[in-house]
């Protein structure tokens, strides 16, 4: 994984990221920027999120049941095949940002820039919060392409496999930032709201994705937002979560 970020110095870090299952993965990220606090007010870019194939999800996602469903042999080393093949394709990156909160409205929260983020049961997530961490990640373009390309040519059951992936590999990864930043945070005595939404989830208004696109940079990523305020590349996903004093 590489953290891009603007400045002249960098500095090597190595370290183990482990999760709340008592599973963890290894980390080795080249850090531009350094300071005594990780969470200046601008985005931080990973280059390479390394997680493994989200594959218990994917199958969910196919409406795959362990228990019920019955492949012959041929199935599950096609399906297991198309999996890896469709996961070898995600490009998997993201950012986070924090960003301090100006002021609680009903229905909306002020960030210190003035910017607002509407939604009631987003403003209520963040009632206790005195900030907000804003993250964004991307499976890429490949595997969206990969996807329209099998069903174009007939292969409608390889190209919905490709387009579970690669919605799941960008969860995946967002959940990867998401734990990141949660562990970063607990080094200063705060922590993460418990849930995240994203635009368009609930009553959180999809227009609030204007606001995660300007602040988050994300034309960095290689992403670009509709006039109908949705992602391109498909696979790409934003959150906003909460930062909550111990």
């Amino acid at each position: 994984m590489t953290v891009q970020y603007r400045t002249r110095h960098s500095t090597e870090f190595h370290g183990r990221l482990s999760y709340s299952s008592g599973s963890s993965i290894l980390f080795c990220f080249s850090l531009l920027h350094i300071t005594s606090d990780i969470f200046l007010e601008q985005p931080y870019f990973f280059t390479r999120i390394p997680i493994e194939i989200p594959e218990r999800m994917v199958l969910i996602r196919l409406g795959y049941n362990r228990r019920k469903t019955t492949l012959s042999a041929d199935q599950k080393s096609t399906l297991d095949r198309n999996i890896s093949d469709g996961f070898s394709l995600c490009e998997l990156r993201g950012c986070y940002m924090r960003m301090d909160i100006e002021k609680h409205e009903a229905g909306k929260t002020v960030l210190e820039d003035g910017s607002e983020l509407t939604g009631t049961s987003l403003a209520k997530l963040l009632q206790n919060s005195h900030a907000v961490a804003l993250m964004a990640s991307t499976a890429g373009p490949d595997i969206v392409q990969a996807a329209a390309k099998s069903i174009d040519r007939g292969d409608g059951a390889t190209g919905v496999i490709y387009d579970a992936v690669g919605g799941q590999s960008a969860d995946a990864a967002l959940g990867w930032i998401n734990e990141y930043v949660r562990q970063s945070l607990s080094r200063k005595r705060e922590h993460l709201t418990k849930r995240r939404f994203s635009p368009g989830y609930g009553d959180v208004a999809l227009e609030n994705q204007k606001s995660m696109y300007r602040l988050l940079d994300l034309e960095r990523l290689g992403l670009q937002l509709t006039p109908g305020c949705m992602l391109v590349p498909e696979k790409s996903v934003t959150a906003i979560a909460g930062i909550e004093q111990e």
